[in-house]
């Protein structure tokens, strides 16, 4: 997975036409609805789950978890 950082950095890069609290906002509005979808995996399949789907799961929830946290530090030093 790519760090936060340059997760965004690339991100503002590829949009160049918008503001970088407009690609802030998307990438957080793409983040949530990520994080939704996982959480709907786990209340759908999660009983049939192996130890290294848990593991793979948990690990990706903290990663999305991680860089939505990162976007809302960077919005708000943004807005500033």
């Amino acid at each position: 997975m790519i760090p936060n950082k340059e997760r965004l950095g690339i991100e503002i890069a590829l949009r160049p036409h918008q503001t970088a609290v407009e690609i802030i906002q998307s990438e957080l509005r793409k983040t949530e609805d990520s994080i939704n979808r996982k959480w709907m995996h786990l209340d759908d399949y999660s009983n049939s789950w192996t130890w290294t789907i848990w593991k793979n799961w948990k690990d990706a929830i903290r990663g999305e978890m991680s860089y939505k946290e990162y976007l809302l530090i960077v919005l708000e030093a943004y807005k500033k």
